[in-house]
């Protein structure tokens, strides 16, 4: 592996200035339209299964935890094209992992000219001046990660280049849904509709379940409402187990509908988002009945198809569980990562 010496963030971003014909500026809400254009062409050209969509940009834009003005840039040619974005997100809201997003791209007819190089290189050194800035006693280490293609080869090659690495493949699958089977019923748990009134009650449960999973952090309330309350997630899909004994959540279903998917494959379809049950209520077939009442909704709405995404090396069997219900891979994503650990 070969690595790039880290610029500073002033060096970086001269180095984008100085590349010719092209102008750069941070994401204005007026600019989303034509970015959320030039990813959907970016992500058509790679075989992307994560895409992005409108909707999506402006929600990151609105939120108050997001700082585009400070964490993005968009790069324009002299005819006002989008020609490349470099995306430093910055999770300023945990401190147990200081997460950075690396969202940049570069329009497929313009790479191979140093643009991939540059952005990535001032995406680490904003995430690195941030860091710096703002670290208090107890933080987490920073770690700073892009998400691509398996066999996307010109990521692969930049990434490890500027000293990121592989750190996991997740794969995404999908199951027809002609012949779903029939929603089993547990003893003393009981599958129901989404309650926005447990939506706190929840969000615990699911974030307990996957402690000790690679890479993640407890959200705060903010985050997780942000969540619930995007354009994508679908309520009327979504589903709780419950205890009957004790009228407690012991696992839910959170299903979304990415639309931006569907334009690209012609196929309607839900995807379950997060799935996640209590650890002293596993073993009992409730991540199975979760799944299966999500997929009858999800038929019951017209959707062709059920999708997810797990890792390739979960922990929990997750992935025997849904090759059991009839899910087969369709593609595979690759998470590189830089992490920097804490200084004490």
């Amino acid at each position: 592996m070969t690595h790039t010496t880290v610029a500073s963030e002033a060096g970086a971003r001269a180095d984008l200035a100085a590349l010719p014909d092209l102008s750069w500026r941070p994401f204005g809400r007026e600019d989303l339209p034509a970015i959320a254009e030039f990813y959907a062409g970016c992500e058509a050209h790679d075989r992307n299964p994560e895409r992005q969509s409108l909707a999506g940009l402006q929600e990151f834009w609105d939120s108050p935890r997001s700082r585009p003005d400070a964490d993005t840039l968009v790069g324009y040619d002299p005819d006002g094209r989008v020609v490349a974005t470099a995306w430093a997100g910055c999770n300023r809201a945990v401190t147990e992992q200081r997460g950075v997003y690396l969202g940049g791209a570069v329009r497929p007819d313009r790479r191979g000219e140093g643009i991939g190089r540059s952005v990535l290189r001032w995406e680490i050194a904003h995430a690195l001046a941030w860091d710096h800035a703002t670290r208090q006693e107890g933080y987490g280490p920073l770690a700073m990660r892009l998400y691509a293609p398996s066999d996307q080869a010109d990521v692969r090659d930049l990434a490890e280049r500027h000293g990121l690495a592989v750190e996991r493949y997740f794969f995404e699958m999908s199951r027809q849904l002609g012949d779903s089977p029939q929603v089993p019923d547990l003893d003393d748990v009981a599958i129901v509709d989404w309650d926005s009134a447990r939506s706190r009650e929840t969000h615990q449960v699911v974030d307990r379940a996957f402690h000790g999973h690679w890479g993640h952090v407890d959200r705060t309330d903010e985050m997780w409402d942000e969540a619930t309350g995007s354009e994508a997630f679908r309520a009327e899909w979504s589903v709780l187990a419950i205890e009957s004994s004790t009228g407690t959540v012991v696992g839910a279903a959170l299903n979304c509908a990415y639309e931006q998917d569907w334009r690209a494959t012609g196929i309607p379809e839900g995807y379950t988002d997060q799935l996640a049950v209590a650890q002293s209520h596993r073993g009992r077939g409730i991540a199975r009945a979760l799944l299966l009442e999500s997929m009858r909704r999800f038929a019951v709405s017209g959707m062709q198809a059920a999708t997810l995404s797990v890792g390739a090396a979960n922990p929990s069997g997750a992935l025997r569980l849904y090759e059991n219900l009839g899910y087969e891979q369709a593609s595979s994503t690759c998470a590189y990562g830089l992490v920097r650990q804490a200084q004490h």
